[in-house]
């Protein structure tokens, strides 16, 4: 009987070439977010009033007649 060494998938030399791709991948997706985050061009000059965008509008119901509900059964 002669014995059987599983075959080698991955050689060790595409392994490191494939590890060293992503990293290098990861540094310039990295780059990129800190680049959209912190280095826009485009930015507001002050800092936007965060109250005033989710600000609902007034409500100018002033009648003094109460609001019916619908006559659904529930």
């Amino acid at each position: 009987m002669h014995s059987t060494k599983p075959p080698n998938l991955v050689p060790a030399q595409r392994l490191r070439w494939e590890i060293g791709a992503a990293l290098l991948l990861k540094v310039l997706l990295l780059f990129g977010l800190w680049f959209l985050i912190f280095r826009w061009q485009e930015r507001p000059a002050g800092k936007p009033d965060i109250a005033a965008h989710f600000a609902l509008p007034a409500a100018h119901n002033f009648s003094s007649q109460p609001i019916k509900e619908s006559d659904h059964v529930r």
